[in-house]
């Protein structure tokens, strides 16, 4: 009898998962961040979009910082970096007695914001055997969404005291968690493939590690599926909040819904390791695909609470199918000592994504109504299921001639 997914988890996988979720609780107060250079220091509009901006801008260094350590340093000392650094960045924010001050512990905030992913992500894929990879970054993302939900009922709870203490519960939050990695996390996980062979590429230098991710083959279509699902979830994020003001619905409702998206996260990982005992990588994330795209279509035309709930929760299993697949995919293709490197390139895909999912929003919503990005997001998820079933008949007649394309050869499996 097949052990119970969850029995597959090392115990220091599920320690990361416990620190992570620790973090997460306080991990409220960026959206706050306007709010308190408006009320609290007087920026004007313009001033708050320069804040906001320079903070994301400076997250896409932090990945590849992250990435870099990762490798270098080993998965303790980069997410000890990543999350002393934003603890004092919060700090930074809460004491600003000036605007310019608020603006520097932005950009650190930025700057240290993603450090602590890679290392997080390279952990999971160093510790868990690839079978189960893509359950154990399901629960990861299950987990962390699901502490999000608290962490709305912990910011309401602060927020009466004072924007500012927002911002140190959250440097609390960090430190807590910076605690328990420091106990309970390895510096460097040894694998299995680590105690044979040593691979090339991760005891190459750093340039020679990235210039390997890059130039990958095989990490091509993880990246170029990954950027679609990472823009269609920033279209959700930025846009479900708008959606509900524009349709005329009670703010309130953006709490619930999103609180019912998170909730579904949980049976979701649980799917996401039914079906990969059932088919290969590419058919958990063409169903992934294909749900997701129809909540994604339900939210374009919703009107009540209960239909856009419903296009929420479907969307959000099916992103955590994709999502889950895609980093366990990354993980799997990666050499011993460049999986942070890896999971960094990955990763850039999301900060691709949050620059552009705005604009998206605002064109596209302008011009045709605000339930448009939703549909032109559903309609892209489709395209990529369209060329993910493509590929699979294609592959397996490549495989009966006795041959694989480039991007396969390493282990059989489709991206």
């Amino acid at each position: 009898m097949a052990r119970p997914p969850h029995s597959t988890l090392p115990p220091r996988v599920r320690v990361l998962i416990a620190a992570r979720c620790v973090n997460r609780l306080g991990g409220f107060s960026m959206a706050f961040l306007g709010v308190l250079l408006v009320r609290e220091l007087g920026a004007g509009p313009a001033e708050t979009a320069l804040a906001l901006t320079c903070f994301g801008v400076a997250t896409i260094p932090s990945r590849v910082l992250g990435g870099h350590l990762t490798d270098a340093w080993g998965h303790r000392p980069t997410m000890l970096l990543g999350l002393v650094g934003c603890a004092a960045a919060q700090l930074v924010i809460a004491a600003a007695p000036a605007l310019a001050w608020a603006l520097l512990g932005a950009v650190l905030l930025g700057l240290a914001y993603e450090v602590v992913e890679p290392p997080t992500q390279a952990l999971v894929s160093d510790l868990v055997p690839e079978h189960s990879r893509a359950f154990a970054y399901s629960a990861l993302n299950a987990s962390l969404a699901v502490a999000g939900v608290l962490a709305g009922l912990v910011a309401a709870a602060v927020s009466g005291l004072g924007l500012r203490w927002l911002f140190v519960v959250d440097a609390a939050t960090c430190l807590a968690c910076a605690a328990l990695v420091a106990h309970r996390i390895p510096s460097r996980a040894v694998t299995s493939r680590s105690r044979g062979e040593a691979s090339d590429v991760g005891a190459a230098p750093a340039r020679a590690r990235w210039v390997a991710a890059l130039t990958d083959r095989r990490l091509r279509p993880v990246l170029a599926f990954g950027t679609v699902a990472a823009m269609v979830t920033m279209v959700v994020v930025f846009g479900v909040p708008l959606l509900v003001e524009q349709r005329g619905l009670s703010p309130a409702v953006t709490g619930w819904v999103l609180a019912a998206g998170a909730a579904a996260s949980v049976p979701g990982a649980w799917l996401a390791a039914v079906l990969r005992r059932r088919t290969d990588d590419a058919g958990v994330l063409l169903a992934g695909e294909v749900v997701a795209s129809a909540g994604l279509a339900t939210i374009a035309v919703a009107g009540h609470p209960v239909t856009l709930a419903a296009g929420l929760v479907a969307f959000d299993v099916g992103s955590l199918l994709v999502i889950a697949t895609t980093m366990a995919r990354a993980g799997t293709l990666a050499p011993d000592g460049a999986r942070g490197t890896y999971l960094a390139v990955l990763g850039l895909t999301w900060g691709l994504a949050t620059s552009v999912a705005p604009a998206v929003l605002t064109t596209l919503g302008t011009a045709y109504g605000p339930g448009a990005p939703f549909g032109a997001a559903a309609v892209m998820l489709i395209g990529t299921a369209l060329v993910r079933a493509g590929q699979r008949p294609r592959l397996r007649r490549r495989t009966s001639l006795g041959g694989l394309p480039p991007a396969y050869e390493s282990d059989g499996s489709t991206t």
